[in-house]
C-alpha cells in the first residue's frame, strides 16, 4: 500500500491556504476574531410577527397595504413593516443586553369601516422578559400586535375559551383561530420556529396599550422614523388632543430619562453597519 504522507501533507497545505484566504477576505486577523466571537454570542435574533383583526381590508402585496407597524424591542428597532397575518418574520443583528429593556409598539390596521390606530409602551422596570437561550447562537422572538392567528393546538385552554374561528378547510372544518385583545402587544422569547408558534401552546407576556387618533399616530410615527428613532419613539404629554385616559396611560409609562431623550441629551442611535461588506 503506498504511503499516505504526501496526501496528508498536501491536505494540510490546502487547509492553511484556505484559512489564510479567509483571513484576508475579512480584512484583518482582529476582524476575523470579532466575527468568530459574534458567531457564538447573542447578536442574531429571529422575529416572528402576527396580527389579525376582524373585517380587515384585503390587499395584494405587502407594499400595497395600508397596514404599518413600528416596533422598539430593547437594543434594536427591527423593520417589521406590516406585521399582519399568521406568524412569519426575518432575522436581525443586534448588540447589547435584551433583558429588562423597553418595548414600544405603534400600529395601524385598515378595516372595512375605519382605520385603527394603537400605541403600547412597557412600564418602567417591566421591560423584556427573556427565556434562556440554551446555548443557541440565534435567538427567537414571537410578537403579536393585537389578536394573533394560530391553530387550535397552539392555544392553551384559557386562550381557546376566548378565541374565535377565522379559517376553514375546503370541507368546512375550522383550521385557524383568532385570539387576543385589540389594544395589546403579546410577546414570547426562546428557541422556536414560526410553525411552533402557531401549533404549540404557550403563555405570552402582555403589554397593555391604548387606541390613539390619526393625528397622534402620525406625530409619533414621524418621531420614530427620524434621526433619533428609538430614542424618542414614545408618546409624552405634549401630544395633541389627549383624553384623560390617554394622559393617565402616558404618565404611568414615563421613564426617568424621557425628558433628556426628548431634549437630545442622549446618544443618537448608531445605524447598524455590516462589518463584512
Amino acid at each position: 500500500m503506498p504511503s499516505q504522507m504526501p496526501y496528508l501533507k498536501n491536505g494540510m497545505i490546502l487547509i492553511l491556504a484556505v484559512s489564510f484566504f479567509l483571513l484576508l477576505s475579512y480584512g484583518t486577523i482582529s476582524d476575523f476574531r470579532r466575527y468568530i466571537k459574534s458567531f457564538f454570542h447573542e447578536e442574531v435574533v429571529f422575529i416572528y410577527t402576527s396580527s389579525n383583526y376582524p373585517n380587515e381590508k384585503e390587499y395584494k402585496t405587502e407594499f400595497q397595504s395600508e397596514r404599518r407597524t413600528t416596533l422598539v424591542f430593547g437594543p434594536y428597532m427591527p423593520n417589521v413593516e406590516s406585521g399582519g397575518g399568521a406568524f412569519g418574520g426575518k432575522y436581525y443583528y443586534y448588540k447589547g443586553p435584551m433583558e429588562g429593556k423597553e418595548i414600544v409598539g405603534l400600529w395601524k390596521v385598515p378595516t372595512q369601516k375605519e382605520m385603527l390606530y394603537y400605541y403600547a409602551r412597557s412600564k418602567p422596570g417591566e421591560g423584556i422578559i427573556r427565556a434562556p437561550r440554551d446555548g443557541h447562537t440565534a435567538y427567537h422572538v414571537g410578537i403579536s400586535f393585537g389578536p394573533m392567528v394560530v391553530s387550535k393546538s397552539g392555544l392553551t385552554d384559557e386562550q381557546f375559551n376566548n378565541a374565535e374561528v377565522v379559517g376553514y378547510s375546503m370541507f368546512g372544518n375550522p383550521v385557524s383561530w383568532r385570539w387576543g385583545e385589540w389594544h395589546k402587544i403579546y410577546y414570547t422569547t426562546g428557541i422556536f420556529t414560526s410553525s411552533e408558534l402557531r401549533k404549540i401552546p404557550r403563555q405570552f407576556h402582555e403589554i397593555n396599550g391604548m387606541a390613539i387618533t390619526k393625528h397622534q399616530y402620525d406625530k409619533l410615527h414621524k418621531r420614530c422614523k427620524g434621526e433619533w428613532k428609538a430614542v424618542k419613539c414614545f408618546m409624552d404629554e405634549s401630544f395633541p388632543h389627549l383624553m384623560p385616559k390617554q394622559l393617565k396611560y402616558i404618565r404611568s409609562r414615563q421613564h426617568a430619562e424621557d425628558n433628556n431623550r426628548l431634549a437630545g441629551k442622549h446618544p443618537k442611535p448608531v445605524p447598524y453597519r455590516n462589518p463584512w461588506k
